[in-house]
């Protein structure tokens, strides 16, 4: 059954060319909307559709005389981590750094010739194991992390072998860690297969290169958005044909840029044939200057190659052009980056202000120029100008500064997130040739040795970490995910965080400065041994880290920019980053995200936690006090705050997965360890991931929220732990006379969270049974400050037409959001409904609608006469396993809520029977064209099948897939359709699930 706060969308944003003229003198045109896309012979694999064939030619590390075992290594018969290993064992070692051991599978092929590779390891803890084939034209060496697709054949590619040579596939480290080995395929490929390959790489990327029968691939968005990519990973291929707009006339002092806000992970660029440039990183901005490859009155076809080989951590490497592109025509003068600073004077009220403009000159000239900086809030407007000059071909950086006066300034907080608009005029001769606007705040952030302070106020706060992540629309982030998500988050108490590990979508930063969260962004850098970060200097990781500061900045959700995540051996790494971050921004805090700072042999000397602004602390420990303890001790001029912890990882999908032991984990900062300044959770959401221990659907369960953004339990204990009240109490209702009152205590400065109420009310509705509002009423509160004693607010009500089946009461902030909140009910609900029930042979699944007045669900059943009930569900329905194969089963069900029990259902009753049932579908809505189903899995599932059609009783069509987790259908134009789904196991398919009704909707605003 569909959750009713599911996160729908019909998606038509971007699907066509659009040009955008704004008083910037500047043109954009949109390169969104649909692109053709496709994948080459040889560039990658989709590890799902792979599996041995008779063709194929497989080496077992058993197999003695094709492999050779250099070193110690241990042979492994028993499964680790639930991962099942090739055939009867595998091998495993442990590697220190300069270790001269390897584990080598032999080309022995009866034929020379080019073979795909592939390997096949269980769980590794090594994340940069390296892989060395020696082929006939040399050798390739890959790094590959073994916590990642495991008990899957991986491509290594394709190579030339002969088996008179001594040609091998190798696996060995060149970093300590622990390594595993276990089996390596060869794949025979015919030599017109790679002939045919080698004409198509050589004339992909020209103009007459004919994509007709190429897939229609949504940009932004990622090749996952097509089944047979789903798990895709090597390079693909993305065309794109446009014409510049009829108003596009060319002149000499213009130049026009392809712009790409994001590529994963690495990009190669070409425009009419001519390679244009390359880019390195999948969440940072780029862009080429195209002027002299345009066709201005013609068609243009530009093309890019997109890798998503890089793969760190858990989260997936969704590939392709996950976020905005699109050519922009400026002067050859221009403002390419511009920076401010507003300090607020705490004491007066006033604010001073720097700003810092960079202007490129393209011209073969000097320019005389002027800098015009304007500021606006509200009705204020506030002016400066210089003159400057810039010499030819050169970039020249300016600075303006500037007060404002007390009346002028409105600090920017999470509960009040006030905003200015800044805009820069570059002049010459007086006229505008190019303005740049950006979005700031007014506020004081500081860290001091145990605290955080906000304009000057001591605050103790909570956050999530939200991965970049939705099993449809993957990390692209349409803005109705991320208005949804940031409304969510701050529903659940979040005002600050470390959101991730990666440079976040300048979309989800806009929401945030808007809606008031706190951010640390932070770069893509998890894993120093990765062979693209190159030490000493690490080049790329600076480049990533600039990237992100000079597209940010400007953003007053973003506090601090974090250098990397996890790291080991990062002294010099952490030192140095932090140097050069400061140098970009002096203003905020620089830090790396450290899981290292309590072990063993850490001290001042060895690690770098002292150098940075703040010690961020990952823990996931049964003992997280004597971590928190050690740490302070060993650096006790420093504040902490907890920017992921783990408390429980959810072995299963269900929506009653809960965390009881978050109040107690909570506790440990509690009017206690003073230095402690705030936590953040893995995770606000479930993600895809080929990580190990992660389900079988591919997605990891972490999260508040799953995958398809339906809460958990986990979502409404957040709620209550994350609340700055300590005590929320409707007392005293009188319904006769319309009254009642409601008590509040907020949190003391030492407790956690907490921070001041300011401008606070409470809302207060009553609702019937399905829900319809009876009556609203506000009441404002005082300031509420840390440690204030109890305040009681009366409450009333004009009387009202109608019954009332319940009082909501909610302290809402002035920004909108429900902080704390009670219902009570004044009636049980009503006698529910069941919709379907399904049987199997051990099996019963029970589907229902959820009611209004209910918020909970239980079955009461009895097999063969024997009387049982479940534990109470939020979920849309009960299901239970493993139950007497043949047995009679009857069932009723019963609603709660906070008054109490229904009446049971109607009494229904089977012979349990029949096929194994059909997989739970989490979500089925239409976007991009597509019909759109995320559903349940079991890892023994070979495949699933949708059938659809317009009507529930015409399911005509049909498609098969071996993707989890999600699958799509291509549509023509419809906006419903009706589907039913099912799976294949190795005992034959199971039944198909209840019909669904998919519609093309918006996201809904969160309950």
């Amino acid at each position: 059954m569909l959750q009713p706060f599911t996160a729908r969308m019909g998606m038509c944003l971007f699907a066509f060319l659009s040009v955008m003229l704004n008083a910037s003198a500047q043109d954009t045109l949109s390169l969104n909307g649909y692109w053709k896309f496709q994948t080459l012979f040889g560039d990658g694999s989709n590890y799902l559709d792979i599996q041995p064939t008779d063709e194929d030619f497989v080496f077992d590390n058993s197999q003695s005389p094709f492999v050779e075992v250099h070193g110690k290594w241990q042979t492994i018969d028993q499964m680790e981590r639930g991962v099942q290993h090739w055939k009867s064992n595998f091998l495993k070692r442990y590697f220190h750094d300069g270790d001269d051991a390897y584990v080598r599978f032999k080309s022995d092929v009866p034929n020379a010739g080019y073979y795909e590779h592939f390997i096949y390891y269980p769980f590794g803890n090594h994340l940069t194991t390296q892989v060395n084939i020696r082929h006939a034209h040399g050798t390739y060496t890959q790094h590959i992390s073994q916590r990642n697709r495991n008990a899957r054949w991986v491509s290594l590619g394709i190579f030339k072998v002969d088996p008179a040579a001594d040609h091998f596939t190798e696996v060995t480290a060149i970093t300590h860690g622990q390594v595993v080995a276990d089996a390596v395929m060869l794949r025979p490929v015919s030599e017109e297969t790679i002939r045919q390959a080698h004409s198509q790489k050589i004339s992909v990327f020209k103009p007459e290169y004919d994509d007709t029968d190429w897939h229609d691939l949504k940009v932004p968005g990622h090749w996952g958005m097509i089944n047979e990519f789903a798990n895709y990973t090597g390079k693909g291929w993305y065309r794109k044909a446009f014409n510049l707009p009829d108003t596009w006339t060319q002149t000499e002092n213009e130049r026009i840029r392809v712009a790409f806000d994001g590529v994963y992970h690495l990009a190669k660029v070409y425009l009419n044939g001519t390679y244009i440039g390359t880019h390195q990183g999948g969440f940072t901005p780029f862009e080429f200057d195209v002027t002299d490859q345009l066709n201005p009155t013609g068609e243009n076809i530009l093309a890019v190659q997109a890798d998503n080989n890089f793969i760190v951590g858990a989260t997936w490497n969704w590939g392709g052009i996950i976020r905005d592109v699109r050519l922009i025509r400026s002067n050859e003068v221009r403002i390419p980056y511009q920076y401010i600073h507003a300090e607020p004077n705490l004491t007066d009220g006033t604010a001073t202000w720097e700003l810092k403009v960079r202007v490129e000159n393209n011209a073969a000239v000097t320019r005389t120029l002027s800098i015009q900086a304007n500021i606006s809030h509200a009705s204020l407007e506030s002016s400066q100008t210089i003159p400057v000059q810039v010499p030819a071909h050169s970039i020249r950086e300016f600075s303006l500064t500037g007060t404002l006066t007390a009346d002028q300034v409105k600090l920017w907080h999470f509960d009040r997130p006030e905003l200015y608009t800044l805009t820069t005029t570059l002049l010459s001769a007086g006229n505008p040739i190019h303005v740049k606007r950006d979005r700031f705040g007014i506020r004081k952030f500081e860290a001091t040795s145990t605290q955080m302070l906000l304009n000057g106020e001591p605050v103790r706060l909570v956050g999530f970490n939200r991965v970049s992540d939705h099993r449809y629309w993957g990390s692209s982030e349409p803005q109705e995910l991320i208005d949804f998500d940031v409304d969510m988050m701050k529903q659940s108490g979040a005002n600050f965080m470390r959101i991730m590990h990666g440079t976040q979508n300048k979309r989800l930063l806009d929401r945030c400065d808007e809606q008031g969260i706190l951010i640390v962004e932070e770069a893509n850098i998890r894993e120093l041994t990765n062979p693209e970060l190159t030490a000493p200097d690490y080049p790329l990781a600076k480049q990533w880290i600039q990237e992100m500061i000079e597209r940010d900045v400007n953003h007053p959700c973003i506090v601090g920019w974090s250098v990397g995540n996890e790291l080991t051996e990062h002294f010099h790494y952490v030192k140095s980053t932090y140097e050069f971050a400061k140098r970009l921004d002096p203003n905020r805090m620089a830090l790396h995200v450290s899981n290292q700072g309590y072990k063993p042999g850490e001290s001042a000397e060895n690690n770098p936690l002292a150098y940075g602004d703040m010690i961020f602390q990952n823990i996931y420990s049964k003992n997280p006090g004597a971590i928190m303890d050690t740490l302070h001790n060993r650096w006790p001029d420093q504040a902490m705050f907890f920017s992921e912890f783990g408390i429980e990882r959810f072995t299963s999908p269900s929506l009653d997965n809960d965390i009881p032991g978050l109040g107690p984990w909570y506790d440990l900062i509690r009017s206690k360890r003073p230095y402690t300044t705030g936590a953040s959770i893995w995770t606000y959401n479930d993600y895809k991931s080929g990580y190990n221990l992660t389900l079988a659907s591919e997605n990891r369960a972490w999260g508040l929220v799953n995958a398809w953004r339906t809460k958990r339990r986990s979502y409404y204990t957040h709620r209550r732990e994350n609340s700055p009240l300590k005590r929320f109490e409707v007392k005293n209702l009188d319904l006769a006379n319309q009254t009642a009152q409601v008590a509040i205590q907020i949190r003391t400065a030492n407790d956690f969270p907490s921070f001041a109420l300011k401008g606070y009310q409470l809302r207060y509705e009553l609702l019937d049974e399905t829900g319809q509002l009876l009556s609203q009423q506000t009441a404002e509160l005082p300031d509420l400050l840390p440690g204030m004693d109890l305040i009681t607010q009366e409450i009333a009500w004009p009387r009202f037409r109608g019954r009332p089946n319940r009082l909501h009461v909610a302290l809402m902030t002035p920004n909108g959001y429900n902080r704390h909140d009670q219902t009570i009910f004044f009636e049980v609900p009503n006698r529910p409904v069941i919709d379907e029930a399904k049987v199997s042979a051990k099996g019963l699944r029970v589907h229902f609608t959820k009611a209004s007045d209910a918020f909970e669900y239980e079955l009461i059943y009895t097999v063969d006469g024997q009387r049982f009930q479940t534990d109470k569900t939020i979920a849309p329905y009960i299901e239970l396993d493993s139950l007497p194969a043949g047995s009679q089963v009857e069932w009723q069900l019963v609603a709660w809520n906070g008054k109490g029990a229904s009446q049971p259902s109607k009494r229904q009753k089977a012979t349990l029977q029949g096929a194994a049932l059909a997989p739970i579908i989490w979500d089925a809505f239409i976007a991009d064209n597509k019909l759109v189903v995320g559903y349940s899995g079991e890892w023994a599932d070979q495949s699933y099948t949708i059938r659809y059609g317009k009507t529930p009783q015409s399911l005509d069509d049909q498609i098969t897939s071996h993707a989890r987790g999600m699958m799509t259908v291509d549509l023509a134009g419809e906006t419903t359709m009706y589907l039913q789904l099912k799976r294949t196991l190795p005992s034959g398919d199971s039944q198909w699930s209840p019909i669904i009704q998919a519609q093309s909707e918006t996201f809904r605003r969160y309950e």
